[in-house]
């Protein structure tokens, strides 16, 4: 079958057609699963925007078609039907290896002579310089099965199930591979604004990886965090948090999923830098930074003022590098193994061996720094260091 003779209802789902909504928000789901995922939006949005769900070859009403082990050409096959549906401003959102493929969508659908989006939101997927820690295709029938189990994405009683198991794990497995390949389409970013959201808990996608996505796209980014694993879309509260941030709601300019903090990448503010660094006088300078390494900035904020601040770099081939500095006023309240735990989510999605870092200028260790495993070492020109190594 050509892509001129796809039908356009085996790919859209319209649940509740809301023709008179100002918006429609384009869904795409992840690895294995279809437009059900997506069965809480139309109420939790309600007249402000009509839900488009898309529903892909290997899974529900279309589970006797083979799925599509290349994203690129998915999205080229989503885009025609996507053509006589679209008559109106749109957003396109994607979880996980949706996400992958709204992003492609935003290049090839104005490509193909449709409108761009609106709003490209990208949710729990890892960049693609950042690939999947594990081989896919070469993993068992059961590690795939803890793997899901881990990250949450399955019911219990569907994955004890032997028939209903065998069902999805073979198109799971082919969108796995396909997203394992992935890479952007060569010509540049979608040019539409964007933003990105994981869930705080997501051992996967967490905040600090998802972050890197913004290597990948033009303008402001905001980063969104929300309470959860990497399904954490699937709590009632983060629905509506989620219909804010789709739409572009003035009022949720930042998550504040942390006690009222701010917790960001950081973009640039040398005076606020600055002021931090003042009031730790004895942190010490940081590394210089080599624009040819990975290289993460995390910043937390009161209000506006800037309360924390780390980078995390690599060092050599094996290991990351930390520097940080956190306001003396609020470094009893966790800020600092906070960021720490971004940071060694961020070395983990690296493959980095180690994560070795230097906090303020401590003589001895932080408590939140030892209740994360850092060991003390000292570096070779003398500066008290603390290390973690990845695996213990």
């Amino acid at each position: 079958m050509t892509d001129t003779t796809i039908r356009p209802n085996r790919w859209i789902q319209r649940a509740q057609p809301r023709p008179d909504a100002p918006v429609q928000v384009v869904c795409l789901p992840s690895a294995g699963a279809g437009p059900s995922m997506y069965s809480r939006w139309a109420a939790a949005l309600g007249d402000r925007a009509e839900v488009v769900a898309v529903t892909l070859p290997g899974r529900e009403g279309r589970m006797a078609e083979p799925a599509c082990p290349d994203l690129h050409l998915l999205a080229r096959r989503i885009a025609v039907p996507l053509l006589s549906t679209l008559d109106r401003p749109y957003v396109l959102f994607g979880h996980s290896m949706g996400a992958l493929i709204a992003y492609t969508i935003a290049r090839v659908l104005p490509e193909a002579g449709g409108p761009a989006p609106a709003r490209l939101v990208m949710s729990a997927a890892r960049p693609p310089d950042l690939p999947l820690p594990a081989a896919v295709a070469t993993s068992s029938d059961k590690e795939l099965v803890a793997g899901l189990r881990e990250l949450g994405g399955m019911p219990d009683e569907i994955l004890a199930e032997p028939d209903w198991l065998a069902m999805l794990l073979k198109p799971l497995r082919t969108d796995l591979v396909a997203v394992d390949a992935f890479q952007p389409l060569p010509g540049g970013p979608p040019s539409c604004a964007a933003a990105l959201v994981a869930g705080v808990g997501d051992d996967h996608a967490p905040p600090a990886v998802v972050a890197g996505w913004r290597r990948f796209l033009t303008g402001p980014t905001p980063v969104y965090a929300l309470p959860g694993n990497h399904f954490y879309l699937r709590q009632p509260d983060n629905v509506k948090a989620l219909g804010d941030i789709v739409l572009g709601a003035p009022d949720r300019p930042h998550p504040r999923p942390w006690g009222g903090y701010a917790v960001e990448p950081f973009d640039g503010d040398p005076a606020a830098l600055a002021a931090l660094a003042a009031a730790c006088p004895h942190a010490p300078a940081p590394p210089a930074p080599d624009p040819d390494r990975h290289l993460l900035r995390m910043a937390v904020r009161d209000g506006d003022q800037l309360i924390a601040y780390v980078e995390c770099g690599e060092a050599g081939d094996d290991e990351c590098h930390v520097w940080g500095l956190v306001h003396p006023a609020a470094a009893r309240r966790g800020i600092g193994g906070l960021l720490l735990g971004e940071c060694r989510a961020y070395a983990a999605a690296l493959g980095r061996k180690a994560l070795v870092t230097t906090l303020d200028g401590h003589k001895e260790p932080p408590p939140w720094v030892v209740a994360r495993g850092f060991r003390p070492e000292r570096s070779v020109g003398g500066r008290a260091t603390w290390r973690l190594g990845m695996e213990g």
